[in-house]
């Protein structure tokens, strides 16, 4: 069995506070926006592909027993927006900067796919989904998030969900030229492995770690956490083999949506302290191994630089993150 998640401290109160999840209206997103609803978060708002299943989801959240009695006066509002759609983000943030200030933003929406499937953008989904989407939405989100800081007199808080699958991938620090685009390389199909969920969630990582450099921590808390294996249909996509195994990995060892979903929750209620760290099993530890050596370093930089150079040709909107 994993190890417990920690149970949030009592301590934390999130009164008056706005807080954004994506891929919200199941799973641990899902029980996430309860979480936050239960510490007394209002507005939260459930980004979500579907409209239709955000107003579901936002009907089950308040008529939470709990909900209804600690936060009665919630507020939840419904955001539409596709990670799969470069369009649908620009036409999001668009929307969504009418709030003016948000306080917490933790994007957990993803996918996993055995086999190369390209997007309506040109690009092979996991990487767009996973890495580039949730970079460009990080983009969108920051100011908003530094006007909540200026506003509450504390920090906000950008939380990513990656997973402890990225310490398992063939990406070695030679994969890559020097001369060769990151992303370029992974959107092609030649390139394309089985182990492209855990390699999206490496990236992500590596583009965490460096975006919490460059923006100070009394600002934005920027981190990253793993909620570790949990009882949802996430593995929807895997092949016939794979999900009718791990349907029996997870009826002995998966975590409830509720005990993951407190990984995010304790993430994005850190102090200034936590900002560049990554988290697994509620608790600080160290992202993949290849992210902590001198190369692994270098190739987060480069990460970095060339996907703020891709995002602003995707979307010239995306303002500059520093």
């Amino acid at each position: 069995m994993a190890p417990r998640i920690p149970s949030i401290p009592k301590t934390v109160d999130l009164t008056g506070q706005s807080v954004l999840v994506t891929g919200s209206n199941t799973g641990i997103g899902f029980e996430n926006a309860r979480q936050f609803l239960r510490l007394k978060a209002s507005p939260v708002y459930l980004a979500v592909r579907s409209s239709t299943r955000g107003e579901a989801a936002k009907k089950l959240l308040l008529e939470d027993t709990i909900v209804k009695s600690e936060n009665p006066g919630a507020v939840v509002e419904i955001c539409e927006v596709d990670l799969a759609s470069f369009d649908s983000i620009a036409k999001f943030a668009a929307k969504f900067n009418g709030v003016k200030q948000l306080n917490i933003a933790v994007l957990n929406a993803g996918v996993s796919f055995f086999k190369y499937i390209p997007t309506s953008d040109g690009y092979e989904t996991v990487l767009q989904v996973n890495y580039l989407s949730n970079a460009l939405l990080a983009t969108h989100l920051l100011p908003l998030l530094k006007a909540g800081a200026v506003a509450s007199g504390k920090p906000s808080h950008l939380a990513f969900v990656s997973s402890n699958m990225q310490h398992m991938t063939s990406f070695k620090k030679t994969s890559i030229k020097p001369e060769e685009n990151i992303i370029d390389w992974f959107n092609n199909k030649a390139n394309f492995g089985l182990d492209r969920y855990n390699v999206s969630k490496l990236l992500l990582t590596g583009f965490t770690n460096e975006f919490a450099s460059k923006v100070g921590s009394d600002q934005v808390i920027i981190n990253s956490m793993c909620p570790g294996l949990v009882a949802t249909n996430f593995d929807t996509n895997s092949p016939f083999i794979l999900k009718y195994f791990m349907k029996g990995v997870r009826s002995l060892m998966a975590r409830t949506p509720e005990e993951g979903a407190r990984a995010l929750t304790l993430a994005a209620t850190t102090g200034p302290e936590g900002s560049g760290k990554y988290y697994s099993d509620g608790k600080e530890t160290p992202p993949a191994a290849f992210l902590l050596t001198e190369e692994g370093k270098a190739f987060q930089k480069k990460l970095w630089d060339q996907t703020l150079e891709r995002i602003q040709t995707l979307d010239p909107s995306s303002p500059p993150p520093v």
